[in-house]
């Protein structure tokens, strides 16, 4: 209840904030996306991984193993999003299940459900592919990444290069690309 008092203060100044930075700093995205808008059918299914951004390049220490993945998000009840990942590690594909949730529906924050990860999302806009989305993850350990995801697993060459130029605008300069030489995993061949 704390929780969510604090967060609904503190998340209007967080946004004035962000139109306030968005004026020194041309090159920052447009405002995420609301949840309201997220828990449309437009944005359930699968996305495909293709690139990630980091300022750190320790922060994309968890893609290099990384072969290929795909994000399954689907709607759950109380506007709860379920997203499920599988991913082709090598020859073997995992999967993992993570519910996340947003305090109301105009907050563009999602939330873990054990708050051990904050995410944003923007439509693909930004880098012109309207069937992309970019998701910016900050996880437990305060790692943050970009990725950039879309429906269907060929990506051109110019979308990818118009995200990493983003990405470098905001100064997250390294860059990994998904290598795709397995193949992806399919939610059922997944353990």
């Amino acid at each position: 209840m704390l929780m969510s008092t604090l967060w609904g203060v503190v998340s209007p100044l967080m946004g004035l904030f962000y139109a306030g930075i968005q004026v020194m700093v041309p090159c920052l995205p447009p405002a995420p996306l609301s949840t309201a808008v997220i828990n449309t059918d437009e944005y359930m299914g699968s996305w495909y991984f293709v690139a990630a951004a980091a300022w750190e390049e320790d922060d994309l220490k968890s893609f290099k193993t990384t072969d290929s993945s795909i994000l399954h998000i689907q709607k759950g009840a109380n506007d709860i999003l379920t997203v499920t990942e599988t991913i082709r590690i090598g020859d073997q594909c995992q999967k993992n299940t993570w519910s996340y949730f947003a305090l109301s529906v105009m907050d563009p924050f999602l939330f873990r459900t054990d708050f051990d990860t904050i995410v944003l999302i923007w439509d693909g806009k930004l880098i012109n592919c309207p069937s992309c989305i970019i998701i910016l993850f900050v996880d437990e350990d305060e790692e943050v990444s970009a990725m950039l995801f879309a429906r269907n697993e060929k990506t051109p060459d110019e979308v990818i290069q118009e995200f990493k130029s983003k990405m470098e605008c905001v100064y997250m300069e390294e860059f990994l690309k998904a290598p795709l030489k397995n193949g992806y995993c399919k939610l059922d061949e997944a353990a």
